[in-house]
């Protein structure tokens, strides 16, 4: 089974993934890597109005496979 690393971008930089995850294919890293955009997301500790593009970017030990993205902006109503 092949090993994917999913890499995590946002404004505040790059957090390298070293260990990565043993997947039967790129479909269910594609479905990893959205639940952990998903839960970047949720876990966001500084809620501002725009948060900006965050980015989770999967690859193998030799190449990049796929980038999941996701911009994220909050309109307050009054």
């Amino acid at each position: 089974m092949p090993r994917y690393y999913f890499d995590f971008r946002d404004d505040a930089g790059l957090t390298i993934d070293d260990t990565g995850e043993e997947l039967p294919d790129l479909d269910v890293a594609r479905d990893a890597a959205l639940r952990a955009l998903a839960e970047a997301i949720r876990a966001k500790s500084e809620i501002r109005a725009e948060m900006g593009q965050m980015f989770v970017e999967v690859r193998t030990q030799t190449a990049a496979v796929l980038t999941v993205s996701a911009f994220v902006e909050i309109i307050l109503k009054s």
